[in-house]
């Protein structure tokens, strides 16, 4: 594996990237290659109960949640307070 030179400018190393990619024969290496490029445009933004959230599902829940709010499908401050003063 070469080492990536400082000096040497990003189209060059993508350059050699491509060069190095059309070469490879085995399926697992572009299968790592696929996930790591996955993460890249899918970054883990969070986490819940210590399951990883990423990007697209954060996004999923926030739309999720403004339809709910929509529908008027929530709970306001008063009423949760007035319910939890009779736990």
């Amino acid at each position: 594996m070469r080492p990536i030179d400082i000096n040497m400018d990003i189209q060059a190393e993508k350059l050699f990237l491509i060069e190095q990619l059309a070469r490879v024969q085995d399926a697992e290496i572009i299968s790592q290659i696929k996930k790591i490029l996955s993460k890249m445009n899918n970054p883990i933004v969070g986490y819940s109960n210590g399951t990883p959230i990423t990007k697209k599902q954060l996004i999923n829940r926030i739309e999720a949640a403004e339809k709910r709010i929509e529908k008027g499908e929530f709970i306001s401050q008063d009423d949760l307070e007035k319910e939890a003063a009779n736990w």
